[in-house]
């Protein structure tokens, strides 16, 4: 995790190693990720790029004290395809989305209600935020995001629960 954050501040400086670095660490997962919302390998792999394209020029916005590398990279991922649902005509096909996450299944392609989800997880605290971010938006399994964020597994348990009933309260008003 220290690494990630390290690899940004070089990545800031302009260290092409240091961003091959990170996109050989992340590009898999990441990846997958996006395939797994979109369910189209073509829109994935240009979601993909544009992630690590606004890395590389924005690697000097990061702030460790607002959520994990991995946060940023999976919220910056969450943006381009907000961006791409958003961008797509009412006619045409937009970006599917996995009915087994709980945060996606309240959306059903409803733009208000998506708008709502962007609003309340902007009200959530930095920590029950990065974990939603890391199990329910990027894919991670809570073991890997409790090992990822360097707490006990029923800690991170106890957050994700937490985020949900908070999202859930905000989004039933």
């Amino acid at each position: 995790m220290e690494e990630d954050g390290a690899l940004l501040g070089a990545i800031a400086r302009g260290s092409k190693a240091a961003f091959q670095s990170y996109y050989e660490r992340h590009v898999g997962r990441l990846l997958g990720y996006v395939l797994r919302v979109t369910r189209d390998r073509a829109l994935a792999e240009d979601v993909v790029q544009e992630v690590f394209t606004a890395i590389w020029l924005k690697a000097s916005s990061y702030r460790s004290e607002q959520g994990t590398p991995l946060a940023w990279m999976y919220m910056i991922a969450r943006n381009k395809l907000v961006d791409r649902w958003r961008r797509s005509a009412p006619g045409e096909a937009s970006i599917p989305l996995e009915a087994e996450n709980p945060l996606r299944a309240l959306v059903q392609v409803d733009p208000v209600l998506a708008m709502s989800l962007e609003q309340a997880l902007e009200g959530l605290g930095p920590e029950q935020r990065q974990a939603v971010e890391l199990a329910v938006l990027g894919g991670y399994t809570h073991e890997e995001a409790a090992v990822a964020l360097a707490v006990p597994l029923g800690t991170f348990k106890s957050r994700v629960r937490m985020a949900l009933r908070h999202l859930r309260a905000l989004l039933t008003e």
